[in-house]
């Protein structure tokens, strides 16, 4: 069994930089998923105290998959792992953006996406709205990952501390046993699997839904799919005209293009070593999609979809065209609404990630909030001790759920104005609100620590209680994709309910 228990710290602190671990809390952790939000859970619950073992239903760790953007608020974190601080900065690279219609056509750019934020004088507006708070947040930088690196990373980071992920575990039922104080999964093959509590990291189909919300919950179609691949960028530049589109810039930074349309939005840049692209196209239900990196399509057929386009580009086939067929995805973007509860009725099972909350692409989100998830609940167990573990998971679910379903809405408010019009323009080309202070300065540990026994005087006792990671002044009511895209099809903008410019 690859568990990591106080037995293994002195041999794990001998090879690299190991945080000092918090006193031993006697808590047994299991997590179920070696994603993302799963990884970063094993090296927090590992840091605070708690004996970690983790399992995963592949056969081997992810080598597939193209990138995302890891924000302020979990890089912040790193902070605590000095061997993964040091290495995020060297596999990540900082693109500069640059936003265009949907023939090609540059709108705006390149800049450093922290170059968007609209500031008063852009507007006319001599209201504040936060602004110069947003501006101050800036980071210097954007932390764009390969997926399968940044994997490796917190894999390899954990196998320094003694934690090793248990392959070929898949997971059909969890179950909680409240008067044993105990929570545990059952394996495909029968075998069961028990802890003290229960991490439910294993994506958007996870089977923890029956438990957490009473009855099995599956994901519904946003009416949309992706084409997502990325690949060497040799295999790119051996066509001329994609090497001259996609040149470093000067100053040594690469661009992403983003590309804005009607009822379709595509992404096409590089990094120093891959080209990667993306097209958000509508899709019914019926099609060939699916929400899994074993999706794979032939870039012929992508191309037949992109000749319906009026005005695409001939250099966005061609690079099509450079992609091998074996890395190329058509990934189904699926969907569930805002659940506030992430946690069994015996408080023993928690979701997170995707498995608690789902993000479109546009959100650039997704992974940054898994990764707040984790730091946030085995900081919660960890302030909790054993004896009250329902009490942390459900303090945990009060602290995040809101902050989550915010940034859920404004990955679906970024997606619609990035499909508003063919005549996309200015105004629209930037990131809506994701670049604001709320958004960039939270820390999910601090926060945590701060708001602890706050959230349990409002569970136990009903005492008042605002979170404070959301936007400013903002006061969370509950919605749905669907109440959302309806304002689409009426014509109207979605309405945030917060001011985000």
């Amino acid at each position: 069994m690859a568990t990591a228990s106080g037995t293994d710290q002195e041999a794990a602190t001998s090879s690299g930089r190991i945080p000092e671990r918090y006193p031993a809390s006697g808590i047994s952790v299991l997590i179920v998923g070696a994603g993302v939000a799963g990884l970063m859970a094993s090296l927090e619950c590992w840091r605070k105290g708690h004996d970690v073992r983790i399992i995963e239903k592949s056969a081997t760790r992810i080598l597939s998959g193209d990138g995302f953007t890891i924000g302020e608020s979990a890089i912040r974190s790193l902070s605590n792992w000095s061997d993964m601080a040091d290495e995020n900065v060297k596999i990540a690279f900082d693109p500069w953006i640059s936003w265009h219609k949907i023939t090609g056509e540059k709108i705006s750019g390149p800049a450093p996406i922290f170059d968007y934020v609209v500031k008063r004088e852009e507007t006319g507006d001599d209201s504040d709205n936060g602004q110069q708070e947003d501006i101050q947040a800036q980071p210097k930088r954007m932390y764009r990952h390969s997926r399968p690196k940044f994997h490796k990373m917190l894999t390899d980071q954990a196998e320094r501390i003694g934690i090793y992920v248990e392959y070929g575990k898949r997971v059909i039922e969890y179950y909680e046993k409240p008067d044993a104080g105990k929570a545990g999964v059952v394996l495909e093959n029968g075998e069961t699997i028990e802890a003290d509590v229960v991490l439910a990291a294993d994506g958007i189909g996870s089977k923890s839904t029956k438990i957490t919300m009473g009855r099995e919950v599956r994901a519904q179609s946003t009416g949309f799919a992706i084409y997502r691949t990325a690949f060497p960028i040799e295999l790119a530049f051996a066509d001329p005209m994609v090497r001259e589109r996609f040149q470093l810039l000067e100053n040594g930074h690469p661009v992403a293009e983003l590309w804005m349309g009607d009822g379709i939005h595509a992404m096409f840049g590089r990094s120093h070593e891959e080209m990667s692209w993306a097209i958000n196209y509508p899709v019914n239900d019926s099609g060939t999609t699916t929400e899994s990196w074993s999706a794979l399509v032939d870039p012929e057929t992508v191309l037949r979809f992109t000749a319906t386009i009026p005005g695409w580009p001939e250099v966005a086939n061609h690079v099509i065209l450079s992609t091998p067929k074996d890395r190329l995805h058509d990934f189904k973007l699926m969907w569930r609404d805002p659940q506030p509860c992430w946690v069994s009725p015996s408080g023993r099972v928690v979701q997170l990630g995707d498995a608690a909350h789902t993000f479109l692409p546009s959100s650039g989100n997704g992974a940054t909030q898994g990764l707040e998830d984790a730091i946030s609940l085995a900081t919660c167990l960890q302030l909790a001790g054993k004896d009250s573990i329902p009490w942390a998971t459900r303090i945990h679910n009060k602290l995040r759920f809101e902050r989550v379903a915010c940034l859920q809405k404004l990955g679906i408010a970024n997606q619609e104005t990035r499909q508003r019009s063919t005549d996309a323009d200015a105004k629209q080309a930037r990131p809506i609100g994701l670049l604001a202070a709320w958004v960039l300065r939270h820390n999910p540990e601090q926060y945590a620590l701060e708001n602890y026994e706050k959230a349990l005087g409002h569970l136990l006792h009903g005492k008042p209680f605002q979170n404070t990671n959301i936007p400013p002044g903002y006061v969370y009511k509950p919605w749905t994709i669907g109440e959302l895209l309806s304002l689409k099809k009426s014509g109207k903008e979605i309405e945030l309910g917060w001011d985000c410019e």
